[in-house]
């Protein structure tokens, strides 16, 4: 059997953030993860997504430094929207599909919103979210096992994001 979840995973910055508290959630993320880039910083097109490599193996999510200029097509969006981006990725995007992150208002405090599309089995279109401290947040998708969601949305309650 495989592991339960693939990184890297998508993160959808829904809220106007500079590019000081993008770098800051990330290299803490990073750091709380022992150093790997499991978040992606999606942008509209898939083009900049990490692709499969040709031996299967993923491509690493974004590292610092984000530009000054980035700025997120997804500001304002639900994260019901941003799921619907993640679901029609291509076949080659190597975004893990059942997990993802967004980030709210609640970034500038060093928080990351948590998701999950579907069910346990990763069936459906219900979002369930939580929020989490910015350098647990990419070790806790990255280490999702069979039943662990529930668990966490036992232990931390169901967050629905402050867009």
């Amino acid at each position: 059997m495989g592991f339960f979840v693939d990184p890297p995973f998508a993160l959808f910055c829904l809220e106007q953030l500079s590019s000081g508290t993008l770098n800051d959630l990330l290299l803490t993320a990073h750091e709380g993860s022992f150093s790997q880039w499991y978040f992606y910083l999606a942008t509209a097109s898939y083009d900049s997504a990490p692709k499969k490599k040709p031996d299967g193996t993923p491509g690493p999510g974004t590292q610092t430094p984000v530009p000054d200029s980035f700025t997120s097509p997804f500001v304002g969006q639900s994260v019901a929207d941003v799921a619907q981006w993640l679901k029609q990725k291509p076949d080659e995007v190597s975004l893990e599909p059942k997990f993802f992150a967004v980030l709210d208002k609640k970034a500038t405090q060093g928080k990351v919103v948590l998701c999950r599309l579907g069910d346990r089995e990763g069936k459906g279109n219900k979002v369930s979210c939580v929020l989490e401290e910015a350098k647990y947040s990419s070790l806790r998708l990255a280490g999702m096992e069979y039943g662990t969601w529930e668990e966490l949305v036992h232990d931390k309650g169901e967050y629905k994001p402050d867009i």
